[in-house]
């Protein structure tokens, strides 16, 4: 059994949290047996308020046991504290020393670069006013796992790099479940076949989607969605979190994104239509949406996007 210790600070993206503590869920769920355990810190041990403005009571309120922490994964938003607590401190020393691995995430891997845990490593981190750090690879990737070190950029790619401890940790073949349950929103069921991800469990669902899919450039009113289709917006949120463990809105912004991403990789647009074209009203807004939720900028998807063909054509 591995243990993960989650270590919050005030203003810590929600989405982040959420996706890994969602991939871990799955892992245990899939494999019949609670592969991974999880529990929550906050520096201060005081209840910590996330981006989103939910409030999170931590499991810990010490910093006891770091001998048998398998992953610290500190998770932070833009806004990186100039003090970090020597209390949090000794804790990561102490989980490093006894083996464990150390994480960060968003403004997480900056904490980890500014007090030393990333040097003379690869690693991913955020771009803050701290920088540069001369002493660490940094590398543009959305995620590394590399020397015990595992460095997240943050949105969607925390999955991503969740799947890829679990390889390391489990194998390949339950980290692949997670990853195909994640990118569906939908979990498999452990003991029967894996469902269809293109046919939704809710037909309500199907329905809503193909509404959403038809105005990705003039995004509709939830309301007047959800009237569309003869429901309540509360009656339509259930239904849309039972289906696919997102909230309405949110869905509609992965629809829109993964155009957006579609289309940065598959044509040559200019970034400020294909803004347009996924239904924001500013380049800006794309822009940030895109960074906060695949972890790199639209420039940089389609940057990536480039050189993979290019290795494609000559492998």
């Amino acid at each position: 059994m591995s243990r993960i210790s989650f270590i919050l600070f005030p203003g810590f993206p929600m989405l982040a949290y959420a996706l890994a503590r969602e991939a871990l869920d799955i892992a245990n769920h899939m494999a019949n047996e609670t592969l991974f355990t999880v529990e929550t810190r906050v520096p201060g041990h005081a209840d910590a308020r996330a981006s989103n403005g939910a409030v999170m009571s931590p499991d810990r309120r010490d910093w006891d046991g770091a001998e048998e922490v398998d992953l610290a994964l500190v998770i932070c938003g833009e806004d990186v504290p100039r003090r970090i607590p020597n209390g949090f401190q000794g804790f990561l020393s102490r989980v490093d020393q006894g083996g464990g691995r150390l994480g960060g995430i968003d403004g997480g891997t900056v904490i980890l670069a500014r007090i030393g845990h990333l040097d003379n490593r690869r690693a991913v981190v955020q771009e803050n006013d701290d920088g540069p750090f001369p002493d660490i690879l940094l590398s543009d990737r959305p995620h590394i796992l590399d020397d015990r070190r595992l460095t997240v950029a943050g949105g969607v790619a925390v999955g991503d790099a969740i799947c890829a401890w679990i390889t390391e940790i489990a194998g390949s073949a339950l980290a692949d479940e997670v990853a195909r349950a994640l990118g569906s929103g939908r979990l498999p069921d452990p003991t029967g076949p894996v469902a269809d991800p293109d046919s939704p469990a809710d037909p309500v669902i199907a329905e809503m989607e193909a509404k959403m899919r038809a105005h990705l450039a003039d995004p509709l009113p939830l309301a007047e969605l959800a009237e569309s289709m003869g429901l309540s917006r509360k009656a339509l949120r259930g239904r849309c979190i039972r289906a696919t463990g997102m909230k309405p809105s949110d869905f509609y912004l992965s629809l829109r994104l993964r155009h957006g991403a579609e289309l940065l990789r598959n044509t040559a647009m200019p970034i400020s239509e294909i803004a347009t074209a996924s239904g924001f009203e500013t380049l800006a807004g794309f822009s940030r949406s895109v960074r906060n939720n695949l972890g790199v900028s639209p420039s940089a998807v389609r940057k990536m996007a480039r050189a993979a063909r290019k290795v494609a054509k000559y492998a």
